[in-house]
């Protein structure tokens, strides 16, 4: 399955749409990103494929020092040259899984939590 070779459908449209009204795209300021020395980001990325709609997961390396073994979304750290949470989630999606983050249409940002280990995470759908 090559996940850059899919067109967007009616179904993923519709959703799109209802994502759009449940949270309206408001990307973190500079100032609030720097408020958070440990950053990371996710992407929550959808695909259809005969008519089913899929969220892409990952399973980390069981040879990781953090999180090894477990089934995560495409995400991870802020590097410095990253300009937003959007960049963050995106470019890590490009290394993890090979998305190309010209083919993503970012139609929210999910409101951003502290996970177990002090990471400020937001989700990008």
């Amino acid at each position: 399955m090559d996940i850059n070779n899919f067109t967007r459908s009616h179904k993923l449209l519709d959703l799109s749409r209802q994502f759009r009204q449940w949270k309206s795209l408001s990307p973190l300021s500079n100032a609030q990103r720097s408020e958070r020395k440990n950053r990371a980001a996710v992407l929550v990325c959808l695909f259809e494929e005969e008519d089913v709609i899929y969220v892409i997961l990952t399973k980390r390396s069981p040879k990781l020092s953090s999180f090894s073994g477990q089934v995560a979304l495409p995400g991870g750290r802020t590097d410095e040259g990253d300009t937003d949470d959007i960049r963050t989630a995106l470019r890590e999606a490009e290394e993890e899984i090979g998305l190309d983050p010209a083919l993503v249409d970012v139609v929210t940002v999910l409101e951003p939590f502290v996970n177990k280990v002090k990471y400020f995470v937001p989700a990008n759908s």
